[in-house]
């Protein structure tokens, strides 16, 4: 099989590109070209050493993306992978391509409704909710001007047989509800690294949570928990680290991260051990390196974002695919459908005093947290590139 996969946001998901290049590597019969820009192609290169059937091409500093894609578009592949598309939908609108396209469609909320009717109240909605002047021009481009591109995207993928990918199956079930006129299929954000698994931990050393994600109040509610940390993990301080595994993007006006780095900084002064990772993108080596460290992931995220947009059903967050990737349990909120397959390694919170109770627990309890790895261990076995390998190419028989 031949396949491509194209990755040419700066802000982009590198993680699921990362994902799909070791699934299709893992059949050493396959020819895999991954076409990207060169900040990720530098980040990503250690996957060659790795997988001998995998190429790299990276887009030239004075070529523009619409020359890319026809360069992409000209070569002939079994399935043409776009994992991240948020911006140049008028290029990708024009796509003259030979190969069966396959959309990662990260918000179905952005490409399913988009009717004119709906498309005025979200622009009402977001006005009122981000009353920035700089944002209003990207807020008329989002809800007028880029729908006609995207239903012009959508038709591409229907006329080359192609797919729209999503992350999970509650996210499956959703967009099947819609009755849309592609296949969809299901692709994990990321499968098992067994060189990240790490079972064992010291009676003496301190339980590491790991929050991962650009740090975000909108995405998840830092505040929230880090006024748990204060008010009721106080007299545990030097028994816990929590890790805020994300980049910072501080000139995002969606994302003002300004009040959440100064309360962390003010932990920190009151003998808090709270790491923080002070740039924009974390390159995956890096990352996963902090990730096997790691007893536990916490999963803090705002379920509900807004009225249009909701975690495990218009969306998906990372946090469980990073729980599956370095085989790690969870601890998510009790009204997000996670992956029915890690939920013996998964405790669910009810709200913010609950979630202080649990991790006080684990805490105390360092035998439950071994038991609770070993379980995830066993999940995580589950999502090997191998297994989500032979699953793709059965449901597309």
């Amino acid at each position: 099989m031949r396949v491509g996969i194209t990755e040419i946001m700066e802000t982009g998901h590198v993680v699921l590109a990362e994902t799909l290049c070791k699934i299709f590597c893992s059949d050493s019969k396959n020819q895999v070209s991954l076409f990207t820009i060169k900040v990720h192609a530098e980040n990503l290169k250690y996957l060659t050493e790795k997988y001998p059937n995998l190429s790299i091409i990276v887009k030239l500093s004075q070529q523009n993306e619409e020359n890319f894609l026809k360069e992409i578009g000209s070569t002939s592949f079994d399935r043409l992978y776009i994992v991240t598309l948020n911006r140049f939908f008028r290029p990708f609108s024009r796509w003259q391509v030979k190969s069966r396209v396959f959309l990662v469609v990260h918000n179905l909320d952005e490409w399913f409704y988009i009717s004119l009717f709906q498309n005025i109240r979200k622009f009402i909605y977001s006005v009122i909710s981000n009353p920035h002047f700089k944002l209003l021009i990207y807020f008329i481009k989002v809800h007028f001007i880029y729908p006609a591109d995207k239903k012009q995207i959508l038709k591409i993928i229907h006329q080359t047989n192609g797919c729209v990918v999503v992350l999970s199956e509650s996210i499956r079930k959703e967009v099947n509800n819609l009755n849309i006129n592609v296949p969809v299929e299901v692709v994990p954000f990321s499968v098992f690294d067994p060189s990240l698994v790490n079972i064992d931990m010291g009676i003496n050393k301190p339980l590491r949570i790991c929050i991962p994600g650009i740090l975000s109040q909108y995405r998840r509610n830092y505040l929230g928990l880090l006024d748990i940390v204060e008010k009721q993990l106080g007299s545990y301080k030097n028994r816990f680290i929590i890790d805020f595994l994300g980049g910072i993007q501080s000139d995002n006006l969606l994302n003002d991260s300004k009040p959440i780095l100064e309360r962390i900084e003010r932990l920190n002064r009151d003998g808090f051990s709270i790491i923080m990772h002070p740039v924009n993108f974390i390159p995956p080596v890096e990352y996963d390196k902090e990730l096997s460290l790691a007893d536990i992931i916490l999963g803090n995220m705002n379920v509900v974002l807004n009225k249009f947009s909701e975690y495990g059903k218009t969306k998906e967050t990372g946090l469980p695919f990073a729980m599956i990737k370095a085989a790690k349990p969870g601890i998510l909120p009790d009204n997000y459908p996670f992956p029915k397959e890690i939920g013996s390694s998964i405790l669910l919170y009810h709200d913010f005093q609950d979630l202080g109770r649990i991790l006080i627990n684990l805490i105390n309890d360092r035998q439950s947290v071994i038991v609770l790895k070993k379980e995830a261990l066993v999940n995580s076995k589950k999502f090997t590139p191998e297994i989500i390998y032979n699953q793709l190419v059965a449901d597309n028989k």
